[in-house]
């Protein structure tokens, strides 16, 4: 009867955590105090650093950027520049900074976007409200739609992020380094742009 009820008492503090993070359907990460910046190398001493632009098999860059006031379009195909100032972002149709990428918006002026794309995937987005910008990022597998649609719920401005194998990022804190999406670890190198804080 002991081991029994042992049983039960393991399945218990195994299972709820893993239900209450679940239904919990994404997770906000905090960003540390900086600047916000873009890269296409990535830096190897940063407080923040996560996956911004599309970036194809063969490690190019889809979509026009900027990099220190230089512009390079390498698809116009995507009209929504993000631009990056001081500790906040900027979804607009020309570049309002030196600094940037293209990128699918997910929430503009409260509104959450539609998507025709019905593949379920985690998902990662850079979104700003009142007090500032922030991450959010899925808790599990769901369609580009659903996630648009949680972003809108808790932001003004959402754009997504780079995900997929490529996906890896990480948050250092003062005591610890927070790494999100941890099974893109390994490919972690193979990502070729960067959006980071030092």
């Amino acid at each position: 009867m002991k081991r029994f009820i042992l049983f039960i008492c393991l399945i218990f503090f195994v299972t709820v955590p893993i239900y209450l993070h679940c239904e919990k359907k994404v997770t906000r990460f905090e960003l540390p105090i900086g600047e916000l910046k873009w890269t296409d190398k990535r830096p190897e001493k940063a407080k923040m650093c996560i996956p911004a632009a599309f970036t194809d098999e063969q490690g190019q860059i889809l979509g026009a950027y900027r990099i220190d006031g230089k512009a390079y379009d390498a698809n116009k195909t995507m009209v929504m520049k993000v631009s990056l100032k001081g500790d906040m972002f900027y979804i607009s149709k020309h570049w309002m900074s030196d600094n940037g990428f293209q990128q699918l918006t997910l929430v503009n002026n409260s509104k959450a976007m539609k998507f025709h794309d019905s593949r379920k995937a985690i998902r990662r987005a850079l979104c700003k409200d009142k007090n500032g910008t922030f991450i959010l990022q899925s808790n599990y597998p769901m369609t580009m739609s659903d996630f648009a649609e949680e972003c809108g719920k808790r932001s003004t401005n959402a754009t997504y992020l780079d995900m997929g194998e490529y996906g890896y990022g990480y948050i250092k804190s003062r005591f610890f380094t927070r790494h999100l999406y941890i099974w893109g670890f390994f490919s972690k190198d193979k990502q070729t742009n960067w959006l980071y804080i030092e």
